[in-house]
């Protein structure tokens, strides 16, 4: 899907990604601590979905 956006909507989009990578990151190193795998595997994941995003994000803002 192709989004039309302003280069202000674009920074705001990869500074809200990065935020929520962060987020993510530090609940799988809670997780972690507690032992608890399949938490920190899920939150992990979402960390590299949203560092994934933020990449393709930053791609379009760069055109």
């Amino acid at each position: 899907m192709k989004l039309e956006l302003t280069l202000d909507e674009v920074s705001a989009c990869a500074m809200a990604l990065l935020s929520k990578a962060q987020e993510a990151e530090e609940e799988a190193l809670g997780c972690e601590k507690l032992r608890c795998a399949s938490a920190a595997e899920f939150w992990q994941k979402r960390a590299e979905l949203y560092r994934k995003t933020l990449e393709a994000v930053k791609a379009q803002r760069a055109r």
